[in-house]
């Protein structure tokens, strides 16, 4: 059974889309996407009562909110029936609907989009497998199991997803990584990648920057170019973008950060009037460097 006929999720399945000429007349429409993870859905989902224009207004940049389906998958897995579904992910998923399409995305319809822009069935999976090997360097064990596969072998796309989760902590965030590098591939970005996964989501990242063989494989010209199309919105960039959207006074700002969700304690990337930083954020920091317009935040 697929994450999509579960009976778990039947609270949102009038809010999500899961098919291919949808998904390819929303990309074309809009060019650019976000790719969800777990944990951050979590998150969202926490600050509904209180912080509802998190979400309003924290995606602005796109009309097309990707989630990949392992992701889903993650979302039901602990929860025991759709009650509970419904009473925790229902209304985040409601809200985001109103003026997003949401699709769930699984490694065929991914690579349905490859073979419609390619042509050629061998040379879909031929991009599609040194994509997946790109993505995964970081893990040897998952990309000697790719390495191994044959194009040509029955049920390859199976051999592909079976390989990506062997292990399955990072599943999802790999799935995200290989989506991310597929869309940009096919010319659709910027991609904004909402994460906070520094190990999961970053670390591959960092890998990428000067990787020639990728940047041809993906037709970016440039590291330059990599890093304006691949970007990354953390919770804490979501709470900057309700800062200029509704051009909020500072002890407002001060409220909305004081009852979010944010986690103090992460180590953030950024920069600070130019000179970059890799530390813990407090409230009251993050409030008067956003107010300010000084701090730009990277992860």
């Amino acid at each position: 059974m697929t994450v999509i006929e579960n009976p778990k999720i039947k609270s949102i399945k009038a809010y999500i889309k899961s098919d291919f000429d949808n998904l390819r007349d929303s990309l074309y429409a809009n060019q650019s996407l976000y790719l969800i993870d777990h944990m951050m859905l979590t998150k969202l989902r926490k600050n509904i009562e209180n912080n509802r224009q998190i979400i309003e207004d924290g995606f602005q940049c796109s009309k097309v909110i990707i989630i990949p389906s392992v992701i889903l998958e993650e979302a039901t897995r602990n929860l025991p029936n759709e009650k509970a579904f419904n009473r925790y992910y229902s209304r985040l998923f409601q809200l985001l609907s109103i003026d997003h399409d949401i699709y769930i995305v699984n490694l065929e319809l991914i690579f349905d989009l490859i073979k419609d822009m390619v042509g050629v069935q061998e040379d879909a999976l031929y991009l599609l497998k040194n994509i997946i090997l790109e993505a995964v360097r970081t893990n040897r064990t998952v990309s000697d199991d790719v390495r191994e596969i044959d194009i040509h072998s029955q049920n390859v796309l199976g051999k592909f997803r079976n390989a990506v989760t062997h292990h399955v902590n990072n599943a999802g965030e790999r799935f995200i990584t290989i989506y991310s590098l597929v869309f940009l591939s096919l010319y659709f970005g910027p991609v904004y990648i909402v994460s906070e996964d520094e190990k999961g989501i970053y670390g591959p990242y960092r890998t990428f920057l000067n990787n020639e063989r990728l940047l041809e494989l993906i037709n970016i010209g440039d590291t330059t170019d990599f890093i304006k199309q691949y970007r990354f919105l953390s919770f804490e960039s979501l709470i900057q973008s309700v800062f200029i959207k509704r051009n909020i006074n500072k002890e407002q700002l001060i409220n909305l950060i004081e009852n979010s969700n944010r986690n103090q304690s992460r180590r953030i990337l950024y920069s600070l009037e130019g000179e970059p930083f890799y530390t813990e954020i407090s409230n009251a920091n993050l409030a008067e460097w956003i107010f300010k317009g000084i701090i730009n935040i990277k992860f």
